[in-house]
């Protein structure tokens, strides 16, 4: 059996629905699951409510405070519900069983509520039942205690837990083994050999102890009531015995680190040998004194061990080391009072999406999972202005709990649909801004006509080139060069020709004089760079999922940022800095100035200065270094100039986006 979901009503801050529904519902996976999520998200109030409702293995007393009710509430309410149950678990649950038509579920249910008593004081009485709803009834303690679950709390003192003392743990993991049962030889084994080890004590301290003892006490007692002094076997019990008992990895001075993965061992021992009930560990901050490399061995130890076993780990965890290390299925993200399982099924992902996180999804990209936005960029120019942007508009984003993603690719839909809800009312509206190039090269980079349109005429003198009556109607678009006319052309009209020519040569000469002659057909035709611009953000806009949820696309447009930049007003700026990167002679910086100058037109000097970049093969990434430490040391004089720079607006929206707010916020 496993725990298939936790309900919450009133419990800490998960707060009841309108319509009496659960404040909260958290679907697990038979296996391994993932906690992640901000702070005060709702994490540990998850897990303390598994462990309030079913107890724990180490008999902590989990009792309701006051806190435990969400604010001005006097009552609460808590629902684990059990699936998978095995005959045997069918057979000890019966009476409380629910029968469905696909199998059988165990439904256990926590009430509590505050009440006053006849001396109005302030009490909190509470109830455990089980069964189909409506029909429960409670169930027997010793039957209940078969749910409990192990429970590592964060912060834990490991080297303490495991030390000798009343209270020791590896005391009350060993008598609970199966191994040392009561009356079993083992036990009985065990506490024959402390009586023997005492008897040959005995011995050992009789010539040196007790006979000098004996003479001097002997002085103290009457002639006639002599003494004998001896010493005696202490019954202790097993339970004393194991008290005595620390457990180590054979060395002095263990670290944290290694004291709390032995502790972690300590604990799952007595858990595998579970046959009838929960086999559940909830651990918090798994990665409490562990370092990276250890994370990743545990992490990928629990996602074997849990399908070899049958175990079911529930863990909570701020590494992103261990978020980016899990299958993404594993993740269930805690999100303004509500938790999104990030399973096949639940999210807008494909099957080769999670195949395709799951081997690029690592530790830089996973800190999306502990923010409260993203912000995805495709490359390393993004990634190092935006937060210096963000600060000159005065919205810091790790003031916001804003994550900026480099995906370095044009991937944005495979992370994107991570925080998109298959089930449209459970959406998550997690707000995400895409910023991404339309990588429309502009018309003035072009010396030959560009963003041409084939239309039915077109399309139709085009066919009878090549010989063919029947028209395609695929074939009418908007292509940036003639040269991409003749390439598609030749791809749906060319086949004939191939048929009816036999020789190579002849082929080619063919194609070629066809070639020259859409050539002419297209000199008279008219620019459609608008039209074919407008289509292409469309396009981007709908692959995207623009303002579905809270994703926006925000686009640099026509071309790159760095063309949207050198377009904008901080163009001077930016030409100063390129040319600082590029010449270390001041005469060729202002020959290279000088030239830009000379082209009048700004959307052409754009393009001139853009294309300089290209040609030289400067670091965007240095650029874009060098430009951001302009921003920050020029932040109170470029505020008002970046904010209303029509050219960079995009960029400010998508911070204000995920910071949130809207244009108007900012002042």
């Amino acid at each position: 059996m496993y725990l298939h979901s936790l309900k919450l009503w009133n419990w800490r801050k998960f707060a009841k629905k309108e319509n009496e529904g659960a404040g909260v519902e958290v679907v697990f996976n038979e296996g391994l699951n993932i906690l992640v999520g901000e702070n005060d998200s709702g994490k540990t109030g998850i897990i303390d409510a598994i462990k309030t409702l079913l107890g724990t293995n180490s008999l902590d007393g989990n009792w309701i405070t006051e806190q435990d009710f969400y604010e001005g509430s006097t009552s609460l309410k808590i629902e684990c519900v059990f699936h998978k149950l095995n005959p045997k678990e069918e057979a000890y649950f019966y009476e409380w069983l629910t029968i469905l038509p696909q199998g059988t579920e165990l439904r256990v249910v926590m009430e509590a509520e505050i009440y006053e008593d006849i001396n109005r004081q302030k009490k909190i009485r509470r109830s455990v039942k089980s069964g189909p709803e409506n029909l429960e009834s409670g169930m027997e303690d010793a039957v209940r205690q078969l749910l409990s679950v192990t429970y590592l709390k964060p912060l834990r003192d490991a080297a303490t837990e495991l030390s000798p003392g009343k209270r020791s743990r590896i005391a009350q993991v060993v008598r609970s083994l199966k191994d040392f049962a009561n009356d079993s030889p083992e036990q009985e084994q065990i506490i024959d050999n402390f009586s023997q080890a005492f008897d040959q004590l005995k011995t050992v301290l009789n010539e040196p102890v007790l006979s000098k003892i004996d003479s001097t006490v002997n002085d103290f007692m009457q002639d006639n009531n002599k003494k004998e002094p001896r010493i005696r076997n202490q019954n202790m019990s097993f339970a004393e015995i194991l008290r005595k008992l620390e457990l180590n990895l054979g060395e002095l001075g263990t670290g944290l680190g290694s004291s709390n993965l032995l502790f972690i061992a300590v604990e799952l021992l007595l858990l595998s040998e579970t046959e009838v009930g929960s086999k559940i560990a909830l651990i918090e901050e798994i990665e409490a004194h562990i370092h990276p490399q250890a994370q990743l061995r545990v992490i990928k130890h629990f996602e074997k061990n849990a399908k070899q076993t049958g175990m079911q780990y529930i863990f909570t965890s701020h590494s992103p080391i261990l978020a980016a290390s899990v299958f993404l299925e594993s993740i269930i993200f805690v999100y303004k009072e509500q938790a999104y399982p990030m399973k096949k099924g639940y999210t807008k992902l494909e099957i080769e999406d999670y195949e395709f996180l799951e081997r690029f999804l690592d530790a830089t990209k996973a800190n999306m999972f502990f923010a409260q936005g993203v912000i995805f960029v495709e490359g390393d120019a993004e990634n190092l202005l935006l937060p210096a942007i963000a600060e000159v508009i005065e919205r810091p984003l790790h003031r916001y709990g804003v994550s900026i993603v480099n995906l370095g690719n044009l991937a944005f839909k495979r992370y994107s649909s991570i925080f998109l809800r298959a089930d449209t009312t459970k959406r998550m509206n997690f707000p995400i801004s895409i910023i991404t190039d339309l990588d429309l090269k502009p018309t003035n980079y072009y010396d030959t006509p560009c963003y041409l349109k084939v239309d039915k005429g077109l399309n139709q003198r085009i066919a009878e080139l090549y010989g063919n009556d029947e028209i395609k109607d695929d074939f009418e678009n908007i292509y940036v060069q003639v040269k991409d006319i003749i390439s598609a052309s030749k791809t749906i009209y060319g086949k004939k020709i191939n048929e009816e020519l036999l020789n190579n040569e002849q082929k080619k000469q063919k194609f070629k004089e066809i070639g020259e002659q859409i050539q002419n057909l297209m000199q008279s035709t008219n620019n459609h760079f608008n039209e074919y611009k407008e289509k292409v953000i469309q396009e981007t806009r709908e692959r995207y999922f623009d303002n579905i949820e809270k994703t926006k696309v925000f686009i640099s447009e026509p071309w790159t940022l760095e063309h949207s930049i050198a377009r904008s007003d901080l163009s001077e700026e930016f030409e100063n800095i390129l040319l600082e990167c590029n010449y270390v002679r001041e005469s060729n910086r202002r020959q290279q100035k000088e030239e830009w100058e000379s082209c009048g037109d700004r959307d052409l000097r754009a393009t001139n200065v853009y294309r300089f970049l290209l040609d030289k093969g400067v670091s965007k990434a240095i650029v874009s270094q060098q430009f951001s430490k302009y921003l920050l040391d020029n932040r109170e004089s470029l505020k008002d100039k970046l904010v209303n720079d029509s050219t960079l607006h995009h960029l400010i929206a998508a911070i204000i986006h995920v910071t949130g707010g809207e244009d108007s916020a900012i002042s």
